[in-house]
């Protein structure tokens, strides 16, 4: 890790903190994508993550999958009739 750390600071102006966090990323993304310890790792999220406006809460989220899904049975059953 050092060796990968001091070839990344090479020519770049980072702090020895970025340089540390770079270096030891592919652990943490191991560690909770691979090996499923979330309390240890990072976890990617992409930049979509910024623009979620909707958080609702686990059962207001099951009767909307509910409601949605009984909407296309009710549409499937109707194009069949």
């Amino acid at each position: 890790m050092l060796r990968d750390g001091l070839a990344m600071k090479h020519g770049k102006e980072l702090t020895w903190s970025q340089v540390l966090l770079a270096a030891n990323t592919p652990m943490l993304l191991k560690a909770s994508m691979v090996d499923g310890r979330t309390d240890l790792g990072v976890m990617a999220s992409g930049q979509v993550a910024g623009v979620i406006e909707d958080l609702p809460s686990c059962a207001e989220l099951v009767r909307r999958v509910m409601k949605e899904a009984d909407e296309v049975l009710w549409t499937l059953v109707r194009a069949d009739s």
